[in-house]
């Protein structure tokens, strides 16, 4: 081995250091990013149920990050306010609940929507009286599906435009699907799930680039001096 090639030994080791750093720091960045996506994903269903008031108001806007979460909500069911929401599975058998209870006479108690299970056909036992609801919050819909029968009571979409015509009562800006589904019917699968935004652990990414670059810069480096180091310096020409 020449005593140009042990002379820059030194030079390889710290070359080899930094790009291992540099590939480290970067996986490492790489992964918490990740790790940062996969907690936004993360199924909210498997949370404690919290009262629907410590999640939306009567008059509140759907905040997105709820979407899934379970609540319990109590109160009576409104008489006469069962609609049945075409679905793959069958029907969606929705029904109003006035929270906080006065169904009978109480235009003034706001009513959610609730999803007590699924049935074959467009049709269900009726449900009346008081009842505490642990059911997964949802947005009300909006496809923009046309009903093609507004006089019956089967819907294309669970919105709350096509429910408010029908009750005295305010809606809120969500329904419950119900954990329990009611006597005689199926459980209802939920339509959303919070999904991780574009932006979630992009700084991490870009941090990991940044690594991967200098590593690669630094292996740049030191292979070009080495190359300029084996040029020969241009001769003198003597007058």
């Amino acid at each position: 081995m020449s005593v140009w090639a042990l002379a820059r030994w030194p030079g390889h080791l710290l070359v080899l250091v930094l790009l291992g750093t540099a590939l480290w720091l970067g996986s490492w960045q790489y992964g918490a990013g990740q790790g940062e996506r996969e907690a936004a994903a993360r199924d909210p269903t498997r949370a404690d149920p919290v009262p629907l008031a410590d999640v939306l108001g009567p008059d509140d806007a759907f905040p997105a990050p709820s979407i899934g979460q379970p609540v319990t909500v109590s109160g009576d069911w409104v008489p006469d306010a069962t609609v049945f929401v075409e679905r793959d599975t069958g029907y969606w058998v929705v029904t109003l609940l006035a929270v906080g209870g006065v169904a009978v006479g109480g235009a003034d108690a706001p009513a959610l929507p609730v999803v007590r299970g699924v049935s074959d056909v467009p049709a269900a036992d009726p449900v009346t009286g008081p009842a505490q609801v642990t059911g997964w919050l949802q947005p009300a819909e909006g496809t923009g599906a046309v009903d093609d029968d507004p006089t019956d009571d089967v819907l294309p979409q669970l919105r709350a435009a096509d429910l408010v015509q029908r009750v005295d009562q305010d809606l809120y800006s969500a329904y419950a699907v119900a954990m329990e589904p009611t006597a005689g019917l199926a459980a209802a699968s939920l339509e959303e799930l919070p999904d991780a935004g574009r932006l979630t652990g992009l700084r991490n990414f870009l941090y990991a680039l940044e690594w991967w670059v200098f590593g690669g810069f630094a292996v740049f480096v030191w292979v070009r001096y080495l190359l300029d180091s084996r040029r020969e310096p241009p001769r003198r020409v003597e007058s």
